[in-house]
């Protein structure tokens, strides 16, 4: 039987962070190790089922290092916060560390280019959730096959997500992009952002218990003077799906660590890679 692969989890113990250490601490070919990355003053230990994961703060990063890299080589998970990753990203490609980027929000472009100058093995997504890829990769179909076939549309777009989420989703951003390519007409003002949770129960009927932990997405396109509409909604409750995704990420990369890529890979790689 192969080694497992050496997973660490930067961003305990927040909690998308703890739902993808859940998830890996559960794939049997993975080890959660006991280290991790966290904020300033978020130092000391997070249980993960029956792993303690020391958290070790910016200002530790070379003590972290030495830690995960005393059993030999790792891959990084990253959910820390958006002020945070480009100064991850820098850390993990001078020690040529291969990294899954889950964190969404921060500069993109700058994250690309670090793991690009470093020709590190990455992926770097602003959706974790495969599904939702499979959504993304279908609408890219559209937008490279079929440019201008909005043209004369508007597109409105409306997004819940738990209150602590402070930015634009970056999926909202990367379909927003792609309905431009086909030629819809999009401003500012037609993006509707909700974190509120007595709005999100009332108008939006989430759950209770998922206030704290969803995203729900609609897109409406309106031509013809509003005689013609198409709408397209992904909603999801929770946590488990970016976490599965986040699985297959690091699984992906654990196949290609050694490889030297031009540019570092998305969630659309991975997909393809799973389906055969």
């Amino acid at each position: 039987m192969s080694a497992r692969a050496r997973v660490a989890l930067s961003g305990l113990p927040g909690r998308m962070a703890a739902a993808a250490a859940k998830a890996i601490a559960a794939a049997e070919d993975l080890e959660l190790l006991p280290f991790g990355l966290t904020g300033p003053g978020m130092g000391g230990v997070a249980r993960v089922g029956a792993v303690e994961v020391r958290l070790y703060e910016p200002g530790q990063r070379e003590d972290f290092l030495a830690a995960a890299r005393a059993g030999g080589p790792f891959i990084a998970v990253d959910y820390t916060l958006p002020g945070a990753v480009a100064e991850n990203a820098r850390f993990y490609a001078a020690y040529r560390v291969p990294f899954v980027m889950g964190t969404t929000g921060g500069d993109r472009e700058e994250l690309i280019a670090i793991a690009s100058r470093a020709q590190l093995p990455a992926v770097i997504a602003p959706n974790m959730a495969l599904p939702i890829v499979a959504l993304t990769a279908m609408l890219e179909h559209g937008a490279g096959a079929y440019p201008g076939m909005l043209s004369g549309f508007r597109l409105k777009v409306r997004e819940s997500h738990q209150r602590g989420k402070a930015d634009t989703s970056g999926t909202a951003r990367a379909l927003i992009e792609l309905f431009r390519r086909m030629g819809a007409s999009f401003d500012e003002s037609d993006l509707a952002m909700c974190r509120d949770p007595e709005e999100q129960r009332r108008e939006w009927d989430i759950p209770k218990e998922h206030l704290g932990g969803h995203a729900y997405h609609t897109y409406e396109l309106s031509g013809y003077e509003g005689a013609l509409t198409l709408s397209f909604a992904h909603n999801v409750l929770g946590r488990a799906a970016y976490a599965a995704g986040t699985v297959h990420a690091v699984r992906f990369l654990t196949a290609r660590r050694l490889e030297r890529p031009e540019t570092p890979y998305t969630m659309m790689d991975v997909l393809r890679h799973l389906k055969g």
